[in-house]
């Protein structure tokens, strides 16, 4: 009898003892980033570069991961001699959520709140300044996360909506990462 409970209660315990085990993995990722809407407007494609921290338990689907990104952008439509860019200095706390685990390849969804410090700059050759301000949103997107043995690649394209004062920033960064 006492072997009979002993079986399941050891079972649960490995498999707690398991599914606590999260596995972190850093990635380094660049690309290319799109603005849209009123941002899309004003602004040229720009390009994009960050870092991810992700955890994830190795038997569940769902995981965490944080990244920040800094992105740049020109301006359109500019008079002559004068300089102009604008940046977003962002951070993302994300849900993953891995679809189907393939033998070389999980494609995934992500989501999850987002705090973006934008900043303007501009200058005429002779004067020059600029200017910040810090706003939440959401992105949310997908990828393909492939395993390449001890180092993985992912491509991966997202939708960034930050509410700023009277309207929203939007771009899509897409974006190819290496995770060690």
């Amino acid at each position: 009898m006492r072997i009979r409970l002993l079986v399941p209660v050891a079972m649960l315990l490995l498999a707690a003892g398991t599914a606590g085990a999260q596995i972190p993995s850093i990635t380094l990722f660049g690309g290319a980033v799109m603005p849209t809407g009123d941002a899309g407007d004003a602004l040229n494609a720009g390009f994009t570069a960050g870092a991810a921290l992700d955890m994830h338990v190795p038997v569940m689907p769902l995981g965490l991961r944080v990244e920040g990104s800094y992105s740049r952008f020109g301006l359109q439509g500019l008079a002559s001699g004068v300089s102009a860019n604008s940046s977003d200095l962002g951070f993302n706390a994300n849900a993953v959520l891995t679809l189907v685990h393939l033998p070389l390849m999980k494609p995934y969804i992500t989501a999850g709140p987002s705090y973006s410090n934008l900043k303007l700059s501009a200058s005429d050759g002779s004067n020059s300044g600029s200017a910040s301000e810090g706003h939440w949103g959401y992105n949310a997107g997908g990828g393909l996360d492939f395993g390449l043995g001890p180092i993985g690649m992912r491509l991966d394209v997202r939708y960034k909506h930050i509410s700023v004062d009277g309207g929203s920033w939007t771009s899509v960064p897409m974006t190819l990462g290496f995770r060690f």
